[in-house]
């Protein structure tokens, strides 16, 4: 199966801009009311099918790519995207 690999870094950010970046790549749980409501906001990499195997880097499918990467150059992060071929599906 055909694939992306994308490595990113934002490091050149402040941490506000990384915290941002984080949760609407991965999510969070969104708390009120003094913690008595909880709700999980989903991020994108909960919407799609992905591997990450180590920091900063991010396996995908090449039709859900795009979206990642729009959002990586949004923020600001260097990116590096290869092709890659997979021997499992994701």
């Amino acid at each position: 199966m055909k694939a992306k690999l994308i490595c990113y870094t934002i490091k050149q950010k402040g941490h506000k801009a990384r915290s941002k970046l984080k949760r609407e790549l991965f999510g969070y749980t969104d708390k009120s009311n003094n913690g008595k409501y909880e709700y999980e906001r989903k991020g994108l990499l909960q919407k799609i099918p992905n591997l990450k195997p180590i920091r900063s880097v991010i396996i995908t499918k090449i039709e859900d790519s795009n979206k990642l990467i729009k959002i990586l150059k949004n923020y600001g992060a260097k990116t590096h995207v290869f092709d890659i071929i997979l021997k499992k599906d994701l």
